[in-house]
């Protein structure tokens, strides 16, 4: 279900009568990338492709005939991104996820987190579509992350390629949370606590946090700098009461707490603070 949670991607891929290899990709932006150039649709041999929502991706089945009620099957997924391909044995979890079908503690296909009941079986992140129909064909479905995304505490974390200034470039994201005053009536030219604070945590492409202030004053209208790992410093800037919003400015981005093309989202206050998160390009 990516749509449904926009952290994953969904791969598919099959075969008819022990050929016509196919695969294709589906993230978040709804697009199918088909891949039906197989350098070799057979046993054993293993196809690479480059994706742009999975990166560098390998199908390889590794099953043929009396194994597979004649034909190819027994495939296995691997992402560069993923472990350095780490091998992902899709018909295994493919019976596993079968056998706890009617169990509620299944995780479906492209969630973005496991629930502890679902970790042992690697989460459940594939099933089979297709067993074998009239026209010979087997087909199957897996969840795995977007570039830079992570799919629970697991073995499916994608990271990203770092560039040389030590960050996984694309789309960053930025976390915030905002304390209230501790004496609105004071001045704040002349007593902190008449001011809001922040902290303030950079990530990069890969979820890695790459930048943080903490407790940093945050006069009304006065941008607090948060410099990191990224070329340019992003400003935060909080205004005069409560229900102001928070605003950000990066390079030439600028958009304000409840910004939807910057996926923002935050809370309200609760206990003397409020926090929420939005994302930029970076």
């Amino acid at each position: 279900d990516y749509e449904g949670h926009p952290t994953m991607c969904e791969i598919n891929m099959s075969t008819k009568k022990g050929g016509n290899c196919h695969a294709d990709v589906t993230c978040s932006d709804g697009n199918k990338r088909e891949y039906d150039n197989w350098g070799g649709c057979a046993h054993t041999v293993t196809n690479n492709f480059t994706d742009p929502g999975i990166g560098p991706f390998s199908v390889t089945f590794t099953k043929k005939d009396d194994d597979c009620r004649d034909g190819l099957c027994g495939p296995i997924l691997a992402l560069a991104d993923v472990g350095d391909y780490h091998a992902v044995d899709v018909e295994a979890l493919s019976e596993e996820a079968q056998k706890n079908a009617n169990s509620a503690t299944l995780c479906k296909v492209g969630c973005d987190a496991p629930t502890p009941e679902s970790e042992p079986n690697e989460k459940n992140i594939c099933e089979r579509t297709n067993t074998f129909n009239n026209e010979g064909i087997r087909s199957w479905k897996c969840g795995m992350p977007a570039i830079g995304q992570n799919y629970g505490p697991g073995t499916l974390d994608s990271q990203g390629p770092i560039n040389s200034a030590g960050y996984a470039s694309g789309w960053c994201g930025v976390h915030v949370v905002q304390y209230q005053k501790k004496d609105p009536a004071a001045d704040p030219a002349k007593d902190p606590a008449g001011l809001y604070h922040l902290d303030v945590a950079i990530f990069d492409n890969n979820q890695d946090q790459i930048g943080q202030v903490l407790g940093a004053e945050a006069p009304a209208g006065k941008a607090v700098p948060v410099t990191s790992k990224l070329p340019f410093v992003l400003d935060v800037t909080a205004q005069n009461v409560d229900a102001d919003p928070v605003s950000f400015a990066y390079s030439d981005q600028s958009w304000a707490y409840a910004d939807v093309a910057h996926h923002c989202n935050f809370g309200a206050y609760d206990s003397g603070n409020r926090e929420g998160d939005c994302g930029f390009s970076c």
